[in-house]
């Protein structure tokens, strides 16, 4: 390769300098929407990856001269280091962590592309000492293009397939017709290809130390035991009772965080005291327990007498009974008949931006066992572990055409919950499920009040759960403040997501688990909801899977329960989405939804079975599940008519 002389090379490598400095000043370029900055991610995009270019291009420039002079040697270390000087100062300047000043997030990207780039540049100019740039090129060409058709062959297949080896079919009487992307970026690079250098997946372990002690009776308060702790005194932190909130205004996410810190209770307890037991309010939905440096959280649900007299009423009145009222916001509805075998429990498992094919990908225990699980066809696959068998009382359907209305999740979770009906007083699908005889539970790892974004004329009247668990992730070590939405710690970040030791999402499954036994015997409608898959890499999530395959494994009650696996839309973060690809396009408007629906039940009633046989492949959306909610809370009964083209799968 022809050499240029030292001061063309110092005037090209300044123009370079320049131009990088330039082009990643450009691609900061904030917004005040999640909509506007996801229209600007195809600008900023190429912004970034200019920048990029223009530095490594600066870099190799100053060992490409003919001048074999003292200055010309000098100017090899210190433009070079003028270079790196000016990207580390760049990184350190714009470190932001929102839309407005998303620089961290800038940053994640510019190194993740940069140094890839700089070493295969570097290894190619260090080559050339042996052999010519044409060979040298025609090596690396074939070699990654090598890589590329074997990677892409070996995962194409994958994409469109679903659990039982069934797959997202174009069927003549489908109009909706959806084809695999011919190339599945997505699966390119295998896990932890963009995470490796974040360290242990593992959260730091506690030593566990505190427990509850329940009561014989469910309704007796819990006590909290101390087995173990080398300080004189031992620190307790209720957080609050959420539920109990009520807001004039609708807190924003730092001022409901400070209002949730602001309220919890703090008091000191002697060790040898805790040691024998110390009562618990009934009301807290969670404990936080320090001794030390070590520390626990703990939660519980305990059953609640006055919750369970509402839904008593709603079985023993009938219509012509029904003069008092229950106090507000429960407003009972009396069916003409009610047959409690069919009061099933619903269920909802959350799972934000995670599409169906990236559910398949980084959950393999789960779908592993989810295989084994009952299909209406032939082809299920022969269980591996006697356990599993107590997933013959339930069967599994998937809906492959699952489509998301929005690209973020106000408007997909919405159409979920409230059926995109705006009326001025907007009813939640929870506070129908209340007023039809159920108890209800939120557990959520994030520390967000989603109740005002779904009843945005209700800030002062907001419908609530029965009982709501998130105050614990408003914890400064699970939600940092004052910007929670860095990459390396908190809620969004690209590492694991750690409270006191233990995944967050740990916590949310053993809440649930608790809610399901204090009110075993009464029909129970619960959300368990999860930021997990939120996160740049799409790698984050896959720390979620051997909790879900616990839970789902030793399920109490899947006889009785409805369970819909879902979530909003697919991952639209990272750089992947930024590129904006058709597969990631496509792969974020099929977010995940299956069901697990009891066998006694669509034998009893077989026009379910095939109603959702038919609709796995139907084009489907949130708000149709919203109709799927509200046809189960009305069962045996059809829910009323809406104006949206929405539907029920079961129908």
């Amino acid at each position: 390769m022809a050499r240029i002389s030292f001061s063309v090379g110092s005037l090209t490598w300044l123009f370079f300098n320049t131009a990088g400095v330039l082009s990643y000043l450009a691609s900061l370029d904030g917004a005040t929407t999640d909509i506007e900055i996801q229209q600007k991610a195809p600008q900023l995009t190429i912004f970034l990856l200019t920048s990029v270019s223009c530095f490594i291009f600066a870099l190799l420039l100053t060992f490409l001269n003919s001048s074999r002079s003292p200055l010309c040697r000098r100017s090899k270390i210190v433009l070079p280091s003028i270079t790196l000087l000016t990207i580390f100062i760049l990184m350190a300047m714009f470190d932001g962590n929102t839309i407005e000043n998303h620089g961290s997030y800038n940053r994640a990207v510019f190194v993740i592309v940069f140094f890839p780039l700089l070493f295969t540049c570097g290894a190619i100019y260090l080559s050339m000492q042996l052999a010519s740039l044409s060979t040298i090129l025609l090596t690396v060409i074939s070699v990654l293009g090598t890589t590329l058709l074997l990677r892409f062959g070996s995962i194409q297949s994958g994409w469109p397939l679903g659990l039982h080896e069934l797959s997202l079919s174009n069927l003549e009487d489908i109009s909706c017709r959806i084809h695999t992307p011919l190339l599945n970026w997505h699966d390119l690079i295998p896990y932890r290809g963009q995470t490796f250098w974040t360290g242990s997946t593992e959260c730091p372990k506690q030593k566990r130390f505190a427990r509850l002690v329940h009561p014989t009776s469910k309704t007796q308060p819990n006590h909290l035991v101390v087995d173990w702790c080398d300080q004189p005194n031992i620190k307790i932190t209720v957080p609050p009772n959420v539920k109990d909130f009520d807001y004039k205004i609708p807190p924003k996410e730092a001022e409901f965080q400070g209002i949730v810190l602001d309220n919890s209770v703090e008091y000191n307890v002697p060790t040898e005291e805790a040691k024998k037991g110390v009562e618990i309010s009934a009301e807290a939905q969670s404990i936080v327990v320090d001794c030390g440096v070590h520390r626990n959280v703990l939660v519980q649900v305990v059953r609640d007498d006055k919750i369970v007299k509402r839904v008593q009423q709603y079985f023993e009145k009938t219509p012509a009974h029904a003069t008092k009222p229950i106090k507000p916001p429960f407003s009972p509805v009396f069916p003409a008949s009610l047959n409690k075998e069919d009061r099933l429990n619903v269920e909802l498992i959350y799972i934000d931006a995670l599409s169906r094919a990236h559910f398949s990908r980084r959950f393999p225990k789960t779908v592993e066992l989810l295989n084994t699980a009952s299909t209406p066809r032939a082809n299920r696959k022969t269980p591996k572990n006697t356990q599993y068998n107590k997933l013959d009382n339930t069967t599994l359907y998937q809906f492959f055409r699952y489509h998301a209305h929005e690209v973020t999740t106000g408007g997909n979770t919405r159409a979920m919950y409230t059926g995109l009906k705006y009326p001025t007083r907007l009813q939640t699908i929870w506070e129908k499920y209340q007023t039809h005889g159920y108890i209800t539970s939120w557990a959520t790892n994030a520390c967000h009040e989603w109740s005002w974004i779904y009843q945005p004329e209700r800030s002062t009247t907001l419908s609530r759960f029965d009982h709501h668990l998130v105050a614990p992730f408003c914890l400064p070590e699970a939600h940092p403040m004052p910007e929670p939405y860095g990459i390396w710690n908190g809620p969004y970040s690209i590492r694991r997501r750690c409270l006191a030791g233990r995944e967050t999402g740990e916590y949310v499954f053993e809440y649930t688990n608790e809610f399901k036994k204090a009110y075993s015997d009464l029909p129970q409608f619960s959300i368990s909801s999860f930021i997990d898959a939120h996160e740049g890499t799409g790698d984050v999530v896959k720390l979620l899977d051997d909790d879900l395959h616990s839970y789902l494994l030793n399920h109490p009650n899947l006889n009785n329960t409805i369970i819909f696996l879902v979530s909003d839309h697919g991952l639209h973060m990272g750089l992947w989405w930024l590129l904006q690809w058709r597969s990631v396009v496509l792969e974020h408007r099929l977010p995940l939804w299956m069901m697990f629906v009891p066998n006694w039940f669509t034998e009893k009633y077989p026009n379910i079975k095939e109603s959702l046989l038919h609709n796995e492949q139907a084009l489907v959306t949130s708000a149709d599940m919203h109709h799927t909610l509200e046809n189960l809370v009305e069962w045996p009964r059809k829910p009323p008519p809406v104006a949206q083209s929405s539907f029920s799968v079961l129908s």
